[in-house]
This record gives C-alpha cells, sequence and structure tokens, in this order.
C-alpha cells in the first residue's frame, strides 16, 4: 500500500507538473512577476510557542511560479527562493508599521545555472529543495533528484552566474530519488548542515566543511515521528536551528511542524529530537510547506517565514506566514 501510495502521489506530480522549456526558452535575465496576495485569517493568535504576525495567499497568471522550495530572507527583507522547476524566485517583503507580513513587492524570477553556466534543464537536474546564504554572501542550494549541493556566488553574479560544487556527501547517493537532500543550513562558522527528508524515522543529517576535499560522513540523525518528514531547515539568530516537518494523508490533509535544536546536539552518532514550538493544522491556513528562514526583527524577535509548495497544482496554495516566537 505504502509503495502505490508513493506511485499516486508521484503520478499526480508529474500530471500538474508544466511541461520543461528547452534551454533556448528560458529567460536569459530577470523576468518580472505580477503577484496576487491574499492575506490569510489565523485560527489563533498564537499557536505552540509562536504568534502569527501575518500570512498571505501567493498567486500568479505566470506558468513558472509555484513550486517554492525553499527560502532565505536577506537584508532589508529581501527574500530569495528556489523552485522545483529550476528557478531563482526574489521579491521584496512588505510590512506595517507594527512588523506584520501584509504584502510582497518586485517579485521576479531566473532560471539557476549548471557547472557550465547554462539556464539548469530537465527535471532530475534542476529538482532544488532548499537554499542558505554562506557567511561569505555566497548561497548553497540543495538539489533532491541529483543528490548534491552547489554554491552561486549571488553577489558577484546574480542569477546568472555558474555554479560551483559544494561539498559531496558520503551516502547521500543511497538516498530516495524524491526523498533526499531536502533541508539546508549554515553554521555561524560556515560549515554547511543537510538533511534528508526521510518518512517517519531517523533520517541523516550532515555536518559538512565548505573546504573538505572527502565525503563528508553523515554526522547524526534528525528523529521524525507520526509520519512527518524533515522540509527544511535554518540558524536562528540565536545560533539554534529551527526545522520545518511536513505531514500529509489523505483524509487527514496536511499539517506541520515547527522545531528547533541546539547546535550543540549537532554531535557524532547523535540522534536529535528536537523541541517542538508548534503544530499546524487545519483550521489554521496549511499546506506543502517546504522553506524556512529566521530573522532578528528591529524590535529584538526572532521572526520565522515559513512558505509552501504548491506543486504547481491548482489544489494547493503558495501560503507565505510570519511568526514571531514567544519570549
Amino acid at each position: 500500500m505504502k509503495r502505490a501510495a508513493v506511485l499516486a502521489a508521484a503520478l499526480l506530480l508529474a500530471a500538474c507538473t508544466p511541461p520543461v522549456e528547452s534551454r533556448a526558452e528560458l529567460p536569459a535575465q530577470w523576468t518580472s512577476l505580477t503577484i496576487e496576495a491574499e492575506p490569510v485569517t489565523f485560527a489563533a493568535e498564537r499557536v505552540g510557542e509562536l504568534i502569527f504576525r501575518g500570512g498571505l495567499a501567493l498567486s500568479a497568471q505566470h506558468q513558472r511560479f509555484g513550486g517554492l522550495s525553499g527560502l532565505e530572507v536577506l537584508e532589508g527583507n529581501r527574500m530569495l527562493m528556489v523552485s522545483d522547476r529550476g528557478d531563482w524566485v526574489e521579491g521584496n517583503l512588505v510590512l506595517d508599521k507594527k512588523g506584520a507580513l501584509i504584502g510582497v513587492a518586485d517579485m521576479r524570477f531566473a532560471p539557476l545555472r549548471d557547472l557550465q553556466g547554462e539556464p539548469v534543464t530537465g527535471r532530475l537536474s534542476f529538482d532544488t529543495e532548499d537554499l542558505t546564504q554562506l557567511p561569505d554572501g555566497r548561497i548553497a542550494v540543495s538539489f533532491e533528484q541529483m543528490h548534491r549541493v552547489l554554491i552561486y556566488d549571488f553577489n558577484r553574479d546574480g542569477p546568472f552566474g555558474a555554479a560551483s560544487e559544494g561539498p559531496h556527501l558520503d551516502g547521500a547517493g543511497r538516498l530516495p530519488a524524491n526523498a533526499s537532500l531536502e533541508a539546508i543550513a549554515v553554521t555561524e562558522a560556515g560549515e554547511l548542515i543537510v538533511g534528508a527528508e526521510g518518512g517517519g524515522g531517523p533520517t541523516p543529517l550532515w555536518l559538512a566543511p565548505l573546504s573538505g576535499t572527502e565525503p563528508a560522513p553523515s554526522h547524526a540523525s534528525y528523529v521524525l515521528a507520526d509520519a512527518y518528514s524533515l522540509t527544511a531547515l535554518d540558524r536562528l539568530p540565536s545560533g539554534d536551528i529551527v526545522a520545518v516537518e511536513r505531514f500529509f494523508a489523505p483524509v487527514i490533509g496536511p499539517r506541520a511542524r515547527i522545531a528547533v535544536f541546539p547546535l550543540s546536539a549537532l554531535t557524532p552518532g547523535a540522534a536529535i529530537a528536537p523541541r517542538r514550538l508548534a503544530e499546524l493544522a487545519a483550521p489554521m491556513p496549511v499546506d506543502n510547506f517546504e522553506g524556512v528562514s529566521a530573522v532578528r526583527m528591529p524590535d529584538g524577535a526572532t521572526r520565522i517565514y515559513i512558505v509552501s509548495d504548491d506543486n504547481f497544482s491548482q489544489r494547493q496554495r503558495t501560503l507565505l506566514l510570519a511568526f514571531d516566537i514567544a519570549e
């Protein structure tokens, strides 16, 4: 039954994903996106240890908008995302005077490039899942189907420069093609934390130095429960690591968990059981959350943004939600 369910999900994804363009059809520069941002209401002002600070359902008529699987909020409320179709998606968060999320602006997209500087094509090549900004400003991106990490000098090249190889992860090639390198974050010291999606049990975490010349071994495991999967990681301003976990069942519907663990727990051979901050479920706005970014707000609050991957399906939504951790 489990294998049949996975096959059905794969067929559904293939059916709702638009056809892939050739390299000649992909834009060579940024392409503007006209976004409709509909405010969403939340069932409660607070859930667990999180305070709701605004949410949006994003949509666009452009066929390449959707599938957002990674999120990084940079200086000046600029956000950078990657999609399942191998695109950078960039824009600005719009906040009100009290810091609540009320909109987005200046949205645009451009294709990621491969090691030769050409736009990535073919689903197996561009299934990008998460991203993180390195201490030197470069962007590391994890790819699921190809089990790899690529590095982009975004500050120097924007979206138009060739990728360089990131650290190689020992054993990653043995992961299932559609449950691979789903989550990535970076420590203050510049080591990548990469997590596999998993599916209900312990899933491997790698701690990989950027300067490493040998494949980095699996360092620890992240303990999943109740059939949840790991979909995103980021470093909190405190240095702890925040994680997003996803759950879906046809009768129950989608759910998500936001959890945290201290960086000190990431020791060789450790089984890390994170502390849950909140669980999101209906009637709250919830979908296939796959991206997370944490920032320090001007008032000192720790802000967590999460974004959902709509799989290019009309039955799902691209949700962008903001929460502050309650003190």
